[in-house]
């Protein structure tokens, strides 16, 4: 069977966003309209969006099976449109959501992007290095149970033979990092909890805890990969990373700044008051 329609949430984005981008641009010469169905344009821009939203699996759909999509899409949305859907309180509730987000994002992304540029990104690599200082840093991975006994369990498993990263994928707390065979990646001793980090940072490479090391999170066994000496990389390397530093420090501060100003009441589930949530400190 051809696959006529976007399926799942393409076809409500296909709607969405590709209708708003033919309206907007439909003078373009290099959008043109692609098919006008009842008197409503499709652009070429809305066969792009569906062609972005479609599984990966399924490969580039030829234009003409994107183009049948497209019209497809149209031709339902008029229907829902001649049908007063928008007016259900289902409906009303999704596109509430949708437009919470497409608005959050736009307004972040108006206010952050301005001060994340080649010159703020390259100051801020600057501030790094001056302030940079050489520190051990330990690789490892971990498995996260709720309790020491369990901890033990796969320690003697571990001893007999069985794959850590195997083991951490089926029985580890931790999904994160479980994905990953509960690699953590490099880290320096300030970046965990003091007995995680006293007890990683003790251990050689290709050690295994010998006893479950106990945190406000579970029973931990750890396997210390790697160890190095942290080495600041150049600028053409850290940039992207010093970038997404950046923008997330701009968008902390505007949320704190919002948050200052607001008056804000919070209640339980139970429709009760909740006690007034402590001020939170700035952050440098």
């Amino acid at each position: 069977m051809k696959k006529l329609f976007a399926r799942g949430p393409a076809l409500a984005l296909g709607l969405a966003i590709g209708l708003a981008a033919g309206s907007a641009v439909a003078a373009d010469a290099k959008n043109p309209v692609v098919a006008n169905i009842n008197g409503s344009e499709v652009h070429l821009s809305t066969l792009a969006d569906l062609a972005r939203q479609l599984p990966p699996e399924l490969g580039q759909p030829p234009y003409e099976a994107l183009l049948e999509m497209a019209v497809n899409n149209q031709l339902v949305y008029d229907q829902a449109k001649k049908d007063k859907l928008e007016n259900d309180p289902e409906v009303k509730a999704v596109l509430k959501r949708v437009e919470t987000n497409i608005l959050t994002q736009a307004w972040m992304q108006k206010k952050v992007t301005p001060g994340v540029t080649d010159a703020t990104v390259k100051a801020r690599y600057d501030e790094i290095a001056k302030n940079f200082v050489a520190a051990e840093e330990v690789r490892a991975r971990h498995i996260l149970v709720e309790t020491e006994d369990a901890a033990k369990s796969i320690i003697a498993e571990l001893t007999r033979g069985a794959d850590f990263a195997e083991l951490s994928k089926t029985r580890s707390k931790d999904q994160a990092a479980a994905r990953n065979g509960g690699d953590l990646g490099y880290f320096r001793k300030d970046d965990m909890l003091p007995e995680f980090s006293n007890a990683a940072f003790a251990m050689r490479p290709g050690e295994i805890s010998k006893t479950p090391v106990s945190t406000r999170f579970g029973f931990h066994v750890i396997k210390v990969e790697d160890k190095r000496m942290a080495t600041l990389p150049p600028y053409e390397q850290a940039k992207q990373g010093v970038a997404q530093q950046l923008a997330d420090s701009i968008r902390e501060k505007l949320v704190l700044g919002l948050r200052d100003k607001a008056k804000i009441k919070r209640f339980g589930p139970d429709g009760q008051p909740l006690p007034e949530a402590p001020a939170q400190a700035p952050k440098n």
